[in-house]
């Protein structure tokens, strides 16, 4: 006969037991969400999915375990904005298409390096306007603690905003208004990030200054970001805006920094 005191030892002893495996299996699952399998070029090209394709690599840049995978797998990531290339640049392809197209290379761009912190550090600054700062006024602003220190990210980093930037001109030219925005675009997002790529653009271009090449430009500048004395200043780069900027902002319904 089983007294109380060993029929609530069992219980207790049952309880830890199922719950040392609820934690074993529970963590073991939660680690497996984690990871996301090496991301798949074709199933976001849009010559063989059409439209399906570029809303789907669309919707996968919401995961971070998806951009993770990206990261990891530099061929992959490059076969992607390969194909986005192409497709942006394709005048057979709907003009919506060629738009979303332009919108997520630079997404991939700037998520895939650390163009996104970029752009949330920038806010601030691309809305008071850079007119009259130095680079390295600008540069420690924007760029993350974590990229100052890294010369491979530092390049990654901003070779990701100009081509960024470069695919917005694509878009922001073939947005005349008064244009709508293309389906499954945030316009009001793309207003903001392409703000972000044309002051890093004007950037490099004050940096370059006629005698260097682009990459010792970004050389020079990751030197500044690290304390090297500089003159260098970076003219407003939205008064005027370029013609392609001014676009994305009108049709985004937002205000031009000043």
């Amino acid at each position: 006969m089983i007294t109380k005191r060993a029929a609530k030892a069992c219980l207790l002893a049952s309880f830890l037991f199922l719950a040392g495996c609820s934690a074993f299996f529970g963590f073991n699952l939660l680690k497996g969400l984690d990871k996301a399998p090496a991301p798949d070029p074709s199933q976001y090209n849009y010559a063989t999915n059409g439209e399906a394709g570029l809303l789907k690599l669309s919707t996968d840049l919401g995961s971070q375990a998806i951009v993770n995978a990206m990261i990891g797998d530099p061929q992959a990531t490059s076969t992607i904005e390969s194909n986005l290339q192409t497709t942006y640049n394709d005048p057979s392809v709907p003009v919506a298409d060629r738009e979303l197209a332009a919108a997520l290379y630079s997404d991939v761009n700037l998520k895939t390096t650390s163009g996104s912190v970029v752009v949330t550090n920038a806010v601030n600054l691309v809305q008071s306007g850079t007119n009259g700062q130095s680079v390295q006024q600008i540069l420690q602003e924007i760029v993350p603690d974590n990229v100052k220190s890294d010369p491979t990210a530092f390049t990654n980093m901003v070779d990701g905003l100009l081509n960024s930037c470069a695919a917005y001109q694509v878009l922001g030219g073939s947005l005349t208004p008064p244009a709508q925005a293309p389906p499954g675009v945030n316009m009001g997002d793309v207003a903001q990030k392409a703000a972000t790529a044309w002051t890093m653009q004007c950037v490099v271009t004050a940096v370059e200054g006629g005698t260097l090449t682009q990459q010792q430009a970004i050389d020079q500048m990751y030197a500044i970001t690290n304390g090297q004395s500089s003159t260098v200043t970076v003219p407003d780069p939205f008064s005027p805006a370029p013609g392609w900027l001014s676009n994305i902002f009108t049709v985004a319904g937002a205000t031009m920094p000043s």
